[in-house]
């Protein structure tokens, strides 16, 4: 069976894509620094606690962990794939790339992250985003910048995120399903198209991880994968408002892609 059919058929499975999970780290570092292409789910000013204090997102909690020395972070909530008029600064993958290739100054062992695809898939009521056609076109473009630049050259590694199901979220629309599976059958075609010629890029399946969270909370100690719940967020609930994954949901988060950068290290 294609990963087109699978995506096709319902998001449901967590097997519908092959996991890049592997065993435990080989070298705790990975990269002098992690670059961060993204939206609110990488943003790290975008408040997900219910007290004063931003919690750390998935890639501040890497840096903390000591898998990268250090961040060069342009993700903005709201940012979306589709470039348009008056977008603000950092509000489209273009505009990140441009402040970011402005002056890339790529390490030996950098890893660049392009994480997003959430705002396109729920911005279905706006004319300019009616369906995903330009959303795409502008992501590859994108990706095919940064592929230029070097990105995934050597030992440098350019990670794509295959985003979680956002038809599951609390304030899903009908419309989310169709939309999510466009995008990631997308994601999926698009990074195996590329790696044909850049062996330096991966794909990071969150989709995958989150259908298993789903499937199986209470393995990753929630009860609660459903609902906004801001007061357990931190515990046993998945998503802090009807959009966003809590202080759980981002550790979980931090967690897969920790396990991505244990197969960048089996690749170099």
């Amino acid at each position: 069976m294609s990963r087109r059919q699978i995506v096709a058929g319902g998001l449901a499975a967590a097997v519908a894509m092959p996991s890049i999970v592997r065993a435990a780290p080989i070298t705790n570092q990975v990269t002098k620094r992690l670059v961060v292409i993204g939206d609110s789910y990488s943003d790290p000013n975008y408040d997900t606690t219910n007290t004063s204090a931003v919690i750390p997102n998935w890639a501040e909690i890497l840096v903390s962990r000591g898998r990268a020395a250090s961040m060069a972070n342009y993700a903005l909530s709201g940012a979306t794939a589709l470039d348009y008029a008056n977008a603000p600064a950092r509000g489209t993958f273009k505009k990140q790339l441009d402040l970011f290739l402005a002056n890339p100054r790529y390490g030996d062992d950098d890893i660049t992250v392009v994480y997003m695809g959430y705002n396109d898939i729920a911005r279905s009521t706006d004319v300019r985003w009616t369906n995903l056609m330009q959303s795409k076109a502008d992501f590859r473009v994108g990706v095919d910048r940064l592929l230029t630049a070097g990105a995934a050259r050597d030992k440098r590694r350019l990670l794509i995120v295959a985003v979680h199901d956002w038809s599951r979220k609390p304030n899903s629309r009908a419309e989310y399903l169709p939309r999510t599976r466009e995008w990631l059958t997308f994601t999926y075609d698009f990074v195996n198209k590329r790696r044909a010629t850049h062996k330096g890029m991966i794909c990071v399946n969150v989709f995958r991880r989150f259908n298993d969270v789903v499937l199986r909370p209470q393995s990753y100690g929630l009860n609660n994968v459903t609902t906004a719940d801001p007061a357990r967020a931190a515990t046993t609930a998945l998503y802090y408002n009807t959009s966003h994954f809590g202080a759980k949901g981002q550790t979980i988060l931090a967690n897969e892609f920790s396990s991505a950068f244990d197969l960048v290290c089996r690749t170099r």
